[in-house]
């Protein structure tokens, strides 16, 4: 589970960087919206063994939390 953690964030901030990097501001809701959503998909998938509802809570989570990070970063 905390190598999936890491591997998110990672993944995440990769993400965030190359939008940046492209030209993407901060109040581009693509560049707000797309991190959330695919960081919430990588750990629902990684998350295969677990029950489903438990799999969508901690989705949900990293999605809000990687949310707010996208509309501070």
């Amino acid at each position: 589970m905390v190598l999936l953690a890491v591997f998110t964030a990672v993944f995440s901030l990769g993400l965030q960087l190359s939008l940046i990097a492209i030209g993407l501001h901060r109040d581009n809701p693509v560049r707000l919206l797309l991190t959330p959503i695919v960081g919430g998909l990588i750990v629902f998938l990684g998350l295969r063994g677990y029950p489903t509802w438990g799999r969508v809570r901690l989705a949900a989570m990293v999605a809000v939390f990687l949310l707010l990070f996208a509309s501070v970063a």
